[in-house]
């Protein structure tokens, strides 16, 4: 939905209105809900990072990304913030990533690529590309620390101060941007219509609802590491939208590359406690008799 509104509108002036929007609906939800937005002073610079991370310089890259390449390739290379962030947690000793979760990752990246297709000769490697893997592996820090804080906030609370804290890193920008096209005439808000704000209106609404504050909810049920694996579910759920909103059509290898994805995240979900080296150690013992 995005992809096609900001073929009519500057994609940093959409962005910022969208934050500017978003972020006194998120006070309202937390208000409603009973919980109160505090800043605790020592989590200053980790929240600065984690909106950075989560909603500053992640738009930037995601947004300018997306203008300039496919919605497919979008998803695609978006989808590899679970194996960053499982590449981040492992690295920094956050999490132990049993090898069935590895080779369960692996599966559902291969199943991505097969259905953007990787191939079957379809791939090209654009600038676009370059910035949404960018935005893949700061979403994927955003889920490190964010798991470092929804223990200390809830997770309407977090969103609302990392989003202003993101909107203000936004809005600045995109104002600039909209007072040199409405000088010089380039646009006209007034008359964009449905096209753009219909997309709008649900960029705003559903990640305020639904998206964010659930996805924190859900780092700290269950981990960045096996969170961030739902992420595979992107460019499969978004192949699917594109076809009545940007008139794509599935190929087989789509097909196939998406029944692929599926079954890497269910392994990896299933075998994300089995130690396959230790499976694997059982084989080569002796048989006791």
């Amino acid at each position: 939905m995005v992809k096609a509104a900001i073929g009519r509108l500057d994609p940093l002036v959409f962005t910022a209105m969208r934050f500017v929007a978003m972020t006194p609906l998120v006070f309202g939800l937390a208000a409603v809900s009973g919980q109160r937005v505090r800043v605790r002073r020592r989590d200053v610079p980790l929240l600065l990072a984690c909106a950075a991370c989560g909603y500053g310089a992640y738009q930037y890259f995601w947004i300018f990304g997306l203008a300039n390449t496919s919605a497919f390739a979008s998803a695609l290379l978006g989808a590899t913030a679970p194996v960053f962030t499982l590449l981040i947690v492992a690295f920094t000793g956050q999490e132990r990533i049993s090898a069935g979760r590895w080779i369960g990752a692996a599966i559902a990246l291969m199943g991505i690529a097969i259905f953007e297709g990787a191939f079957a000769g379809h791939a090209t490697f654009r600038l676009g590309d370059a910035l949404t893997l960018l935005s893949s592996l700061s979403f994927a820090f955003y889920n490190v620390l964010a798991a470092r804080l929804v223990g200390r906030y809830p997770p309407i609370v977090l969103v609302a101060i990392t989003m202003t804290i993101g909107m203000l890193m936004i809005a600045p920008v995109g104002a600039f941007r909209l007072g040199l096209q409405l000088h010089s005439h380039r646009i006209d808000l007034l008359h964009l219509g449905w096209p753009v704000w219909g997309p709008f209106i649900f960029a705003v609404v559903f990640p305020i609802v639904l998206t964010w504050p659930v996805w924190n909810y859900g780092i700290a049920r269950i981990g960045p590491a096996r969170a961030g694996l739902f992420g595979f579910l992107v460019p499969i759920v978004s192949g699917f939208a594109a076809i009545s909103i940007l008139g794509s059509r599935f190929e087989p290898h789509q097909l196939t590359g998406a029944a692929i994805c599926l079954a890497g995240m269910a392994l990896s979900l299933l075998l994300g406690r089995i130690s396959v080296a230790g499976v694997l150690t059982e084989r080569t013992l002796p048989l006791e008799r």
